[in-house]
């Protein structure tokens, strides 16, 4: 997989992307549509069941799905979390076993779906789970998807630490050519540049000197 290409692929889609002003709910509508889902959600999970908290879902199935796991304490992406690997589940009756009265209300909201859950790690240890659902196979094998899992994550931990004094003139004028290239806020295009620093395994510094010498845009295709 050639990560780059696949985040400059997600960069077009978001810098393309119409509704919510909210980056976070851009972001996971694009890195879905990249990977051929018909809708996701994200969640932040914690080991106190409490605390898990869904931030963001596309559209009424998926949220559907994340409220039955929330009421019910059950489900693949409790799983993901819990092991810290993709659960993917056919949410049909041969797994009613494993997840039993979350697969019998998912299938009755929903009808037969499969539902990819994987656990979003770009600091190392998980901290919440991306979810995507379609009514067949998504466009990209799992590899693609822990990518965007981990992506979407990168762009969700904002409180990084900044950059010393001397590197942040450029990364001043990258963070607002990205904002203009993904119509996105300051904030949310400097989330954008520490993802794909991430996901380039370079510095913020280094990816902002290419925004700057125009060797990234993430409106090209």
């Amino acid at each position: 997989m050639d990560r780059a290409a696949v985040l400059r692929r997600l960069g077009k889609l978001v810098a393309a992307s119409q509704g919510s002003p909210r980056f976070a709910d851009r972001v996971c509508a694009a890195s879905e549509e990249l990977v051929g889902g018909q809708g996701s959600s994200i969640n932040v999970s914690t080991d106190d069941p409490g605390r898990r908290m869904t931030v963001v879902s596309t559209d009424e199935v998926a949220a559907r799905l994340e409220s039955l796991q929330d009421v019910l304490g059950e489900g693949p992406a409790w799983d993901a979390y819990r092991w810290d690997e993709p659960v993917i589940a056919d949410l049909t009756d041969d797994l009613g076993r494993r997840w039993p009265e979350f697969t019998r209300s998912a299938i009755a909201a929903t009808g037969p779906i499969r539902l990819h859950c994987f656990p979003m790690h770009p600091a190392g240890r998980p901290f919440g789970v991306y979810s995507v659902y379609a009514y067949g196979e998504l466009r990209e094998g799992g590899d693609v998807v822990q990518f965007m899992a981990d992506t979407v994550g990168a762009v969700l931990l904002r409180d990084a630490s900044d950059l010393p004094l001397d590197d942040r003139s450029a990364l001043y004028q990258a963070t607002g050519m990205t904002a203009v290239q993904l119509g996105a806020s300051v904030e949310d295009a400097l989330a954008m540049l520490r993802a794909h620093a991430f996901a380039q395994d370079a510095t913020l510094n280094e990816i902002a000197e290419q925004v700057v010498d125009r060797q990234i845009d993430f409106r090209d295709s």
